[in-house]
């Protein structure tokens, strides 16, 4: 079975359980551990992070960065999914 490696904004993705991360200066260190390497979140890649708890839908997400930046959600789920689809496809995160 081929490992799914595409998602919608109805998808409710979690952080990995062999990662684990901190934020430092509003940016999120993430450590993939069963790989040994970790990747570096801006402002708002760490706001998607936090919120990646496998109940919260990317477009709740993307409906509550719009709020929280004052953008429009045309703005922000693009770049929502975009975002969560990278961390997907390199490990970081699950379905």
């Amino acid at each position: 079975m081929m490992k799914r490696v595409d998602l919608t904004l109805a998808d409710s993705p979690k952080q990995a359980s062999y990662t684990t991360s901190e934020i430092v200066d509003d940016q999120a260190v993430i450590i993939n551990l069963n790989a040994g390497v970790y990747i570096s979140l801006n402002e708002t890649g760490s706001f998607l992070w936090q919120r990646l708890d496998g109940k919260t839908t990317l477009e709740s997400i993307a409906a509550d960065l719009a709020r929280a930046y004052d953008v429009e959600e045309s703005v922000t789920r693009p770049d929502v999914l975009a975002l969560a689809l990278a961390l997907l496809s390199e490990g970081y995160i699950t379905l």
